[in-house]
């Protein structure tokens, strides 16, 4: 038991390195990675397809919300009364969006969870997650669980939970097993 700990502590702070390194989301950095047989079989990261403007060339996330570079705000979207606040971040000017849902909204319509990004590179490589553990850094949605019990795999283990609801209780009532795990940010070396 204390092996497979150290295993899942392992894969799942690869994830969480590849989510803070490579996600292309302004708002979560999310990564996904499939290990079958100790052995990594797939990576996926939230983000848009490829070839398409990423949300982090498009949103800037600050702790007063989120803002929009100014090239991308229409100007029915601008309150003539209300003066936009505005800031330049690396010589780009950004406006603070009014709509506090106006990220999440792109974001659903735009990005990709890193859940279904791996299953995906999976089928196109036509591999299986058949008795799997996938490694996720935020539990996966309610779509993404569906995704993954479709896909066979056995564990799910994640670090922490994601706030717009989550499938965990199916994947249960499905069989997986599902781990939390939350993680320290520093490596310590157990052994």
């Amino acid at each position: 038991m204390e092996k497979q700990r150290l295993w899942d502590e392992t894969w799942l702070q690869f994830a969480d390195m590849m989510a803070e390194r490579h996600s292309k989301c302004a708002s979560k950095s999310v990564a996904c990675v499939i290990v079958k047989a100790e052995k990594p079989i797939s990576i996926g990261l939230n983000g848009t397809p490829p070839g398409h403007t990423n949300c982090n060339e498009i949103f800037l996330k600050r702790a007063d919300g989120f803002y929009k570079r100014a090239e991308y705000v229409h100007d029915d979207a601008v309150d003539l009364m209300e003066p936009a606040i505005q800031l330049v971040h690396d010589g780009v000017t950004f406006v603070k969006c009014a709509d506090l849902y106006e990220h999440h909204n792109w974001s659903k319509q735009h990005e990709i969870h890193a859940e279904i990004n791996a299953i995906g590179k999976l089928a196109a490589d036509s591999t299986n997650a058949f008795g799997a553990t996938a490694y996720v850094t935020h539990s996966p949605c309610h779509a993404c669980s569906l995704a993954l019990i479709a896909a066979r795999v056995a564990r799910v283990v994640y670090a922490v939970g994601y706030e717009h609801g989550d499938g965990l209780d199916l994947m249960r009532e499905s069989g997986i097993e599902v781990v939390h795990l939350p993680l320290e940010k520093s490596y310590k070396n157990t052994l």
